[in-house]
């Protein structure tokens, strides 16, 4: 009886935890969470680099560790205190400074934010689920343009967008001997809203409003490996991937477009389309990688990723993307995992990753680079232990060049892993 109200207190928190990640996620799936003008393509900004790694540059392949739980790669829940039940919460906050070879602006937001849970089943089975971000719109663009076939005759033209795609997701990893493979099943859902206002400057008697709005549901699978191995009595070797096939995500478009009189604002319907049998292309993608661990003190690992986003289609239409490419390396230090000292037992991060983009804009390739460093610090109390991690992501994205945008950031990332004793047994009660 005792061991079934003890269960029953478990699973009490369990159910608490997921609904607080389902309030979380509404909350940010709510807010407009980036600003870039490059997230106006496609499903919007991918992420580059985000999860409890992104000190080291956003390593995650090859990652396993009994601190953090690796959603990037559900093989690596086999790392994971089988008597403990895993929380771990992160976010990002991020100053970009835009600039062009004219002038230049600045904002804040806070974005990529991931509520994750884990725990043992049965042995060697893992599982764990969450909510976490797939890609962010949001930006407000002004134009002043010269209308097509006239002389001097311009408008002005405003396009803004905002949403981005979400998911929850459920994964089970299991460990054969050195090998481990895990399977995320994860509902993806979010809405693509893009707007456009053009007003002819030659009249100031009405003007033209447009509203795009796709909206995404569907489900997506996850896989990843790990294998790890010993090279001598002081060193292990692990190697992992982890990939998505493509997949067609049912959609729902809506298309409006008014002309809008500007004394009376009455409206004259323009477009007004509905397409509820749609979908959205989400390409192949995969990351491999490997982590080198020696002595339990220094690590590297290293990560390449690639996406398939020549492949993307909207609606059955191909939109000429280029493929997406991504090399990432990182490297820490734990100068003594039971050290006396505070700082002995912490973890101190270095990193630095590249990206090719799938975005083309003039003939120029939308690139970014950036460099890490991180700590990541335990805490220990009754029963209990929590590991902080700060890392901290300086960046370039875009270039001025051929009248584009070029974007300077610097983001602080904060995770937060806690582990409870919820599965361990008191010897005296």
């Amino acid at each position: 009886m005792h061991a079934t109200n003890k269960i029953y207190s478990y699973m009490k928190k369990i159910i608490l935890l997921y609904f607080l990640s389902i309030l979380l996620a509404h909350q940010l799936y709510s807010q407009n969470n980036t600003g870039t003008p490059y997230s106006m393509f496609g499903i919007g900004l991918l992420q580059d680099n985000y999860g409890p790694y992104t000190a080291m540059g956003g390593v995650s392949a090859a990652m396993r560790d009994n601190n953090n739980i690796n959603f990037l790669n559900p093989a690596s829940y086999t790392a994971l205190d089988s008597n403990r039940f895993y929380f771990q919460f992160g976010i990002t906050g991020e100053y970009v400074n835009i600039s062009t070879h004219q002038e230049n602006s600045s904002y804040r937001v806070a974005q990529n934010a991931s509520l994750n849970m884990a725990f043992r089943v049965y042995n060697n089975l893992f599982a764990s689920l969450g909510f976490n971000q797939r890609s962010d719109i949001g930006y407000d663009l002004y134009y002043y343009k010269m209308i097509n076939g006239s002389d001097n005759e311009y408008y002005n033209q405003q396009v803004s967008g905002e949403g981005g795609l979400n998911d929850f997701y459920l994964g089970f990893a299991y460990r054969f001997w050195n090998l481990s493979v895990g399977l995320n099943s994860s509902v993806v859902f979010g809405n693509i809203e893009k707007r456009e206002t053009l007003t002819p400057l030659i009249s100031d008697s009405y003007y033209i409003n447009s509203r795009n709005k796709i909206a995404i549901s569907d489900v997506i699978f996850n896989i990843g490996l790990q294998y790890d191995m010993k090279l001598s009595p002081k060193s292990k070797l692990t190697l992992g991937s982890a990939f998505n096939l493509s997949s067609k995500m049912n959609a729902r478009k809506d298309l409006e477009s008014y002309k809008i009189n500007s004394s009376t604002q009455v409206n004259e319907t323009l477009d007004d389309e509905k397409l509820n049998n749609g979908n959205i292309s989400y390409p192949f993608r995969i990351i491999s990688g490997f982590a080198y661990d020696y002595k339990d003190k220094w690590m590297v690992s290293g990560d390449y990723t690639f996406q398939e986003m020549s492949a993307y289609k909207e609606f059955g239409i191909d939109q000429e993307y280029n493929d997406y490419h991504k090399i990432a390396i990182g490297a820490s230090l734990l100068p003594a995992r039971y050290g006396r000292f505070w700082w002995q037992r912490n973890k101190y991060i270095l990193g630095a990753y590249a990206v090719r983009s799938q975005i083309e804009v003039n003939n120029v390739h939308i690139n970014t680079y950036g460099v890490t460093c991180g700590i990541q610090m335990p805490v220990y109390v009754s029963n209990r232990e929590l590991s902080l991690g700060i890392a901290f992501d300086l960046g370039l994205r875009g270039t001025e060049k051929n009248g584009l945008i070029q974007e300077k950031y610097a983001k602080v990332r904060l995770n937060i892993a806690f582990k409870e004793g919820w599965f361990m047994k008191r010897k005296i009660d």
